[in-house]
């Protein structure tokens, strides 16, 4: 079975999270106290590994308990499992009559009774034990009727005064039963075989075998709920186990042999027993057998069978070693790590050096990151193929202490385990979400009332909630910055927008173009342009940079030139060189004034622009504009919108815009090539 979705009500902070919509792999992701873990640990419940039932008395929600709990048996969780082809065939060999199920429901209670309907419900007659007493009564209103052979009147007479005694007994039984719960087959077969006992002769079947067949039809009824309560009780023992983990402890580097096999003997399991005997299992290392090779009387000559023992002991460490080193490059890259596993007599111990650093290092004494993921890999690799196999893994929080390169590692992990055994697991962590599927990811989050919600599709308006969601989708895209190794920056995205705009219609009017293998990238403001730069840098991207000419622009440029561009300054281009009389411009000044102020008049035809004469004086039309919205009170100036009717204007209706515009832009983009180098098979677009 798969489960498709689940739903979990009454529990904890809980109210309904209404069906949930689950993949191989899921994500949820929520800030702390949102109500994640509760409704892990509630789905866990309807079928656990750990055999943990609920607790009403600490789990019903609190505020509901005193009134609420006693008035009924509440449903918990609830899970819709999709049967595939062997679950149906299994079914189908139980009861015929499930040959099109598809789905199970599965509910579980407080109490723990368990609720199983199929999908699509199998078509089954109602049976109840009124339906056999009616079947007695025209049975015997049938046996009043026959018509007997000639000659056997007076043998007739015996066997139906005998029938319709027996059947008046029998309907004396049956109504003092339930007569609206089905009859058992007993009670079948003995109104069944109060016909049958008398029919031995061939005339006497003859006569009698027709009234049998109510009672067999009715049986046949019976026989149906009897093997669909069996198919139930096949759901439930075949029903995924749901692993709850929600520690991830760290294996020790140094472990004591007797003492660890006589905690195992007596139960008495520490917190790390659990990644220590994975450890072993997964590299195939019997302890009791180590151990006994590394035992020897160190008082005797060194004989060749102690040698062979402790060679033997070498070439399995070893072996293993290399077992483990081997796969877990696989999973972690941030080094090349190589593994040594050492017994020495009765104490076994975990070195770990990498390509950096040859030196052999306790486990322990490595990073926290390494130490968590090696244990983490350890668990959840060897107990998904083991005792875990046909199970759903839950995981509170995988990953929280990583580093978020390796909270990167994890998720991969998660979805080469998801491939064999469905998971889901909680994050609050950007990195823990694969920008690439957010259709995987669910929002947890606390509703007005303070109850626990889930969203799968609209995420929530809580910022806490979508902070996470929104840094992985930031940092997805932020990773399409590297695609290009050229690159020219600019300012906004005001300026992106019209930039682009125009030089998309220049390549058509005959002038110069920017290269097809440079791309345009925002920076979101100029403070943000050398943070951008260096980062760009750091993935080997050629870039230049494209700004305004004002102060601000000019400062943050020097720095780039200064501290990023080797003083190289022909890298960085400034709009106010390229427009005669302002070398304060910005990309807007590219218009000439009037075809600027005739689009603002578009996006606020009520307002009469008038300025002021230290208005007019100033240089750049947008500092302009804004400086009158603010005399007059007229609130914020949206240049964007501005900008969105000049770039409708460029793409709709080109030849309305001043020639001056493409001209100037052209030798912007002419400047703008011969920043970046040139492949010999490449040139630039011209």
């Amino acid at each position: 079975m798969r489960l498709e979705k689940f739903r979990v009500q009454n529990y904890k902070k809980v109210q309904d999270t209404d069906w949930i919509n689950c993949r191989d792999l899921t994500a949820f992701v929520g800030k702390n106290e949102a109500g994640k873990s509760a409704i892990f640990r509630g789905l866990s419940k309807l079928n656990p590994s750990d055999a943990e039932k609920y607790d009403g008395l600490k789990e019903f929600p609190r505020r509901r308990y005193t009134d609420e709990f006693e008035s009924q048996d509440w449903p918990v969780a609830s899970g819709l499992f999709v049967l595939e082809e062997e679950d149906r065939a299994e079914l189908i060999e139980i009861c015929p009559a499930l040959k099109n199920a598809e789905k199970v429901t599965v509910t579980r209670y407080y109490s723990w009774d368990i609720d199983i309907e199929f999908d699509p419900k199998p078509k089954v007659p109602s049976s109840q034990r009124k339906q056999l007493i009616e079947c007695i009564q025209n049975a015997k209103e049938q046996i009043e009727k026959l018509t007997v052979p000639d000659g056997k009147g007076d043998a007739f007479g015996n066997i139906k005064t005998a029938m319709i005694s027996a059947f008046d007994s029998f309907e004396s039984t049956l109504n003092n039963q339930p007569v609206d719960e089905p009859p058992t087959k007993a009670e079948i077969d003995q109104a069944i075989n109060a016909i049958a006992t008398h029919a031995n002769e061939e005339w006497q079947k003859k006569l009698l075998d027709p009234l049998k067949k109510p009672f067999s039809v009715l049986s046949e009824q019976v026989s149906i709920l009897s093997r669909l309560a069996d198919t139930k009780k096949w759901a439930e023992e075949n029903l995924p186990k749901f692993v709850y983990f929600d520690r991830y402890d760290i294996l020790d580097s140094a472990i004591y042999i007797p003492t660890f096999l006589n905690e195992l003997q007596d139960q008495r399991k520490g917190p790390k027993h659990r990644v220590t005997l994975c450890l072993f299992k997964h590299v195939g290392l019997d302890l009791q057998s180590m151990m006994r090779l590394g035992n020897y009387d160190r008082g005797q000559p060194f004989q060749d069978a102690i040698r062979r023992r402790l060679d033997e002991l070498s070439i399995k460490a070893n072996s293993a070693s290399i077992s483990m080193t081997d796969r877990f490059r696989d999973w972690w890259e941030q080094r090349r790590h190589r593994f040594r596993y050492d017994f020495q007599g009765e104490y076994f111990r975990i070195w770990v050096s990498d390509d950096l650093d040859p030196s052999d290092i306790e486990l322990d004494q490595r990073s926290m990151g390494l130490q968590y993921f090696f244990s983490f890999y350890l668990v959840f690799l060897v107990e998904s193929e083991g005792a875990h196999e046909n199970c759903i893994l839950l995981l509170d929080e995988p990953g929280l202490h990583l580093h978020g390169t390796a909270q990167a590692k994890v998720v991969e992990f998660l979805e080469k385990l998801a491939r064999d055994t469905q998971t889901l697991y909680t994050t609050h962590s950007p990195f823990m979400i694969d920008g690439d599927h957010l259709e995987n990811a669910r929002a947890v989050y606390e509703d007005d009332d303070g109850t626990t919600k889930v969203s799968e599709d609209v995420w929530p308006r809580d910022k806490d909630t979508l902070f996470p969601l929104q840094a992985a989708l930031g940092y997805q895209l932020a990773q399409t910055l590297f695609i290009s190794k050229k690159q020219l920056i600019v300012e906004g995205i005001t300026d992106y927008w019209l930039i682009k705009t125009i030089d998309e219609v220049l390549d058509s009017r005959g002038y110069v173009s920017l290269r097809e293998d440079v791309i345009l990238v925002p920076a979101a403001g100029v403070t943000k342009l050398l943070p951008l730069a260096s980062m760009l840098i750091g993935h080997d991207v050629e870039i230049g940079a494209l700004l305004d000419g004002d102060e601000p622009a000019r400062r943050e440029g020097k720095k780039l030139i200064d501290k990023l561009l080797s003083g190289n300054d022909r890298r960085c281009l400034f709009i106010g060189d390229f427009i005669d009389g302002k070398t304060h411009a910005e990309i807007e000044d590219v218009f000439p004034e009037e075809t600027y102020l005739s689009a603002v008049k578009e996006v606020y035809p009520n307002i009469k622009l008038s300025f002021n004469k230290n208005e007019m004086e100033i240089e750049s039309v947008v500092d302009k504009v804004t400086s009158f919205f603010q005399r007059k009170n007229l609130g914020r100036f949206e240049k964007w919108e501005v900008t969105a009717v000049l770039r409708d204007w460029i793409l709709e209706k080109p030849d309305t815009i001043p020639t001056s515009v493409f001209e100037t832009m052209s030798q912007v983009f002419e400047a703008a090539n011969s920043l970046f180098s040139t492949p010999s098979s490449e040139k630039p677009t011209c």
